[in-house]
């Protein structure tokens, strides 16, 4: 009878239940009067049902629908577009919301000068004064710093000569060993890392063995990282943040960056994470990273882009006579050079630095022949 069908609530002849409007006895949903069965609509590919103006998304939904026995699926919301639809922000009680809201105007202490953290290496001429006309004199301090170059260019050494100065000041310090045993309890031998790291401290810190054990490793943590025994990133961000807030560290060394994931894929991710966790907490950082064949560190321009400061070593061929005596060198020589590829915090050296290895640490320090034109600033103070 009339109205009883919803689909036919006219009672329109010839109607059966389930026809939508305009739809003959025999058609197919969606077959328009005149065409002949199979025939397809125009926009519409082959394998498509009929209907839905040709869209694959949306012809996979009906048939889905058909197959489970239900009506065709309405349009769905892009699910970007979700979170803009949801609720009146306005009428939400939650007060966390504003958490992350920062209003400059009603801080205090707005402009602050950055500060130095003394390494007694070369790595103190590469940042500036905020006027630009002194060397830093240290690393910027409550930054995260990328360290990268060839291997056997003395970075390690560096970072570890730094690592015990700043803890002879009383400072309390971290060493994240990611590549390599970090000490050797069976004796095979070997002069591990617990040993070098010793012999260096003691010749930059001027101390004998007990000395250097009261003053400065009483301060030392040691946090042993190596892919090799399971350790993931998740792993180690878990032991960092325990260690950095349990004993309220405040420089770490990384060596290196890179093995702590040793996919290689995601070294600038964990950079831009671990970095804001050490802003928060004020935590300075080294992290010693590896350069591909390219001469790029491992991470690329996304690291470069990520860290607060970058400082590369690189060799440099002598290609001309002139460059060789430019830089003390002889023709078709190659030197090591390191340079500032940014700071966001100073300004830096503009120019590259010729580096040696000071003779018993291995540190870093300025050559002699440093061109004259590119003379090292005087350090601030």
């Amino acid at each position: 009878m009339a109205g009883n069908d919803p689909n036919n609530p006219q009672g329109m002849p010839g109607m059966m239940p389930g026809m939508m409007p305009g739809q003959m006895p025999g058609m197919m949903p969606g077959q328009m009067p005149g065409m002949m069965p199979g025939q397809m609509m125009p926009g519409q590919m082959p394998g498509m049902m009929p209907g839905y103006g040709g869209n694959p998304m949306m012809q996979m939904m009906q048939m889905m629908q058909m197959m489970m026995g239900g009506a065709p699926a309405m349009p769905m919301m892009d699910p970007s577009a979700m979170p803009f639809a949801m609720g009146n922000v306005g009428q939400d009680a939650d007060s966390g919301l504003d958490a992350d809201i920062i209003r400059p105007a009603t801080l205090t202490e707005l402009i602050r000068e950055q500060k130095p953290m003394p390494t007694g290496s070369v790595l103190d001429y590469l940042c500036l004064s905020s006027d630009a006309q002194h060397a830093l004199g240290g690393l910027p301090m409550g930054c995260t710093i990328t360290f990268v170059g060839p291997p056997g260019k003395g970075k390690t050494r560096t970072s570890l000569a730094t690592l015990l100065r700043v803890a002879a000041t009383g400072t309390k310090v971290a060493f994240v060993v990611a590549e390599e045993g970090f000490h050797n309890a069976e004796g095979s031998g070997r002069d591990d890392l617990c040993s070098r790291m010793v012999k260096i401290g003691m010749q930059v810190c001027g101390m004998d063995e007990a000395t250097l054990r009261e003053k400065a490793l009483a301060n030392v943590y040691v946090l042993e990282s190596q892919y090799h025994k399971g350790q993931t990133w998740d792993d180690f961000i878990a032991k960092y943040r325990y260690l950095v807030e349990k004993e309220q560290i405040g420089f770490v060394v990384i060596d290196s960056l890179n093995m702590l994931d040793p996919t290689k894929n995601r070294t600038a991710d964990n950079l831009s994470a671990l970095k804001t966790y050490n802003h928060e907490k004020g935590v300075t950082c080294v992290c010693i990273g590896q350069i591909r064949d390219t001469g790029l560190p491992v991470g690329g321009e996304a690291l470069m882009h990520t860290a607060d400061a970058v400082f590369l070593i690189e060799e440099m061929g002598l290609g001309s006579k002139e460059m060789a005596e430019q830089w003390g060198g002889k023709y078709r020589d190659k030197i090591d050079v390191i340079r500032a590829v940014k700071s966001v915090t100073t300004p830096t050296f503009p120019h590259m630095v010729r580096v040696a290895q000071e003779a018993g640490t291995g540190v870093l320090v300025a050559h002699e022949a440093q061109p004259a034109e590119y003379a090292l600033p005087s350090l601030a103070g």
